[in-house]
């Protein structure tokens, strides 16, 4: 049997006050480690955490502390080992996942470890730990996120919560997502309000060095992802060239026209008994269309490894499956001009879509009501982060 010892935090009546974390005694003003010891005397060389029914094998946490030399502070160093009855290591040909995930795995006791150090944070450097982070609910990230002086860069936050494998990291994304999609929809507002041109709506999607293209043309649709903006196709330049699913070879080419713009070219002309209104396509949107469907044709022509398909990211001959003109908005108080775009509609095939920015309005408001419902349920854990 070994002597080392372990404080054994399975048990219920183990005494967690009587220990003390204390600089070992030296005969020497340099201390370089400090002891777990109790009330008794008793050194520990860390802590007990889990045992199985049979208690034929522990999960333990071996403690060390090192002094630093630019606070005096003690770091703490912990390593988690699967053990055997008597301490020693269990042998493995493979590495050894420790969860705390459920009581018998010792989530209880982990945290009545940490807590137990953090009560001697004055001589035990955290690293300004509770200064940095919080344990929160779910729906306490959505409202810390919701907060426009705590949000920081969507991207990065995004990328941090992709190696969350729980629920909670789904969670977190949507919720972030949401406050995204808010704050481009009051965006989306205004160009609709302001009637908007179509170059500053460009160079909004463009704005600081691309840093926001990919998350400002989310307005476009949450299927849409790895988006492309200002491709070239045989010397001229179509707007945004995307993928619908991450691993799909289908795309879908974006032109976008002003919200100044209007679909029709609506002429009154005057007759000896009234006054006719004549409906044709405008000249943005008469000239928007064979110039989407060049493009298409010659993205199609183009081969695999062809450089222009190279510069946006594209190794692989690629297939565009629609194409969509985004122009103007909708005149829902002007029934005859809604009849006659809802057969405009009708009148492209499948490849060809006229969307409006109203309708990407509408399609956003669906998109952040769904968010929403889903921010607001707690997942299927414990509900903290």
């Amino acid at each position: 049997m070994s002597d080392q010892k372990y404080f054994d935090l399975t048990n219920p009546e183990s005494g967690l006050e009587k220990l003390k974390i204390i600089p070992q005694s030296s005969p020497y003003n340099t201390v370089y480690n400090c002891d777990l010891i109790d009330d008794n005397g008793v050194v520990y060389k860390g802590f007990l955490l889990a045992k199985t029914p049979k208690g034929e094998a522990f999960t333990v946490c071996d403690v060390d502390f090192q002094k630093s030399s630019s606070d005096k502070k003690y770091q703490p160093r912990l390593i988690f080992r699967k053990a055997k009855s008597y301490f020693t290591d269990k042998e493995t040909k493979e590495n050894v996942r420790i969860s705390f995930n459920s009581g018998q795995d010792g989530y209880r006791e982990f945290w009545k470890m940490i807590n137990f150090l953090f009560g001697f944070k004055d001589l035990v450097d955290f690293g300004g730990f509770s200064e940095s982070y919080q344990v929160v609910s779910d729906k306490g990230f959505y409202e810390y996120a919701n907060n426009k002086e705590n949000f920081g860069s969507f991207s990065k936050a995004l990328e941090h919560v992709k190696n969350i494998g729980l629920e909670s990291g789904v969670f977190i994304s949507a919720a972030l997502t949401l406050k995204m999609l808010e704050e481009n929809k009051v965006k989306l507002d205004g160009f609709i309000k302001d009637k908007t041109g179509e170059k500053p709506i460009q160079n909004w999607l463009d704005e600081d060095a691309h840093k926001h293209r990919g998350e400002r043309c989310l307005i476009f649709g949450l299927e849409f992802v790895s988006h492309y903006r200002e491709g070239g196709s045989s010397g001229k330049k179509y707007d945004i060239l995307t993928r619908i699913g991450i691993d799909s070879e289908e795309r879908v080419l974006i032109e976008l026209k002003g919200a100044d713009a209007d679909v029709f070219a609506v002429e009154s002309k005057e007759t000896i008994n009234e006054e006719s209104k004549e409906y044709r396509l405008s000249y943005e949107l008469s000239r928007a269309i064979p110039q989407i469907l060049e493009y298409k044709r010659n993205l199609e022509a183009k081969s695999e490894g062809d450089p222009e398909l190279e510069r946006v990211g594209e190794s692989n001959k690629i297939r565009i499956v629609k194409c969509v003109i985004v122009i103007g908005s909708l005149k829902s108080e002007d029934k005859r001009w809604m009849r006659n775009f809802e057969e405009l509609k009708k009148s492209f095939n499948s490849v060809l879509e006229i969307w409006t920015y109203t309708d990407l309005q509408n399609k956003l408001d669906a998109t952040i009501s769904n968010l929403k419902l889903k921010c607001s349920e707690q997942p299927k854990d414990e509900g903290n982060l």
